[in-house]
């Protein structure tokens, strides 16, 4: 499993803005990402090609974050790729909570999942012949 950064910034103009400023600067790479919005915060789930450094800067610049496990496996198809996860899933009685996409090195595509069982998710897609993403490296 990856470990996803959620961050929450103000919802202004120009926040976002300054938000990749700071990964820039410090050379941390966005591998996947989406973003919600309620009408005071912005929320960015993130995946970073350096994830422990991102967090000791976001720590450093008392940016309000959490820390997830997500699933990432990629997709050779995708609809029917996604079809058959979600009923794959589905049949094992797992969740899909929430799911975006990744754009892997290699031009393939993949999925980021939030499941309610993630480990047991993980293993029901294996068993099934679905390519886990174990690494942020790969990606």
């Amino acid at each position: 499993m990856l470990k996803q950064i959620s961050v929450f910034l103000p919802n202004k103009p120009g926040v976002l803005a300054g938000f990749f400023e700071l990964l820039m600067d410090n050379k941390i790479f966005i591998r996947s990402m989406t973003v919600a919005e309620t009408e005071d915060y912005g929320l960015l789930l993130l995946l970073v090609d350096q994830y422990e450094k991102c967090v000791l800067l976001l720590e450093d610049k008392d940016y309000l974050h959490s820390v997830s496990e997500v699933v990432a496996v990629k997709l050779f198809d995708n609809i029917s790729d996604l079809y058959n996860i979600a009923k794959t899933l589905g049949e094992y009685k797992i969740n899909i909570e929430y799911l975006y996409f990744l754009i892997l090195k290699s031009k393939e595509n993949g999925i980021i999942l939030r499941l309610d069982d993630n480990e047991g998710g993980v293993e029901v897609l294996r068993k099934h012949g679905f390519a886990i993403i174990d690494e942020i490296v790969e990606i």
